[in-house]
């Protein structure tokens, strides 16, 4: 899997992560275990940076392949 997709993919699971603890904290309010769905939430939110970060990379690569083959 290429760098990009890879990327892609982890954003998605990121925001996925994020969704799934935001409906236990909004199902759950009361009885709800807001610690562990706040781990949940930080978890999400560096995945989808890092990845981000990933994507930035391979693009960045790609422009100066690009201009050094070009």
């Amino acid at each position: 899997m290429d760098a990009m997709s890879s990327a892609v993919h982890g954003v998605r699971a990121g925001f996925d992560r994020l969704d799934r603890a935001a409906g236990r904290i909004a199902r759950d309010a009361e009885g709800a275990d807001l610690a562990g769905n706040m781990v949940d939430l930080l978890r999400a939110r560096h995945e989808v940076r890092a990845n981000v970060a990933v994507a930035k990379t391979a693009d960045d690569l790609v422009g100066t392949l690009l201009d050094v083959f070009a």
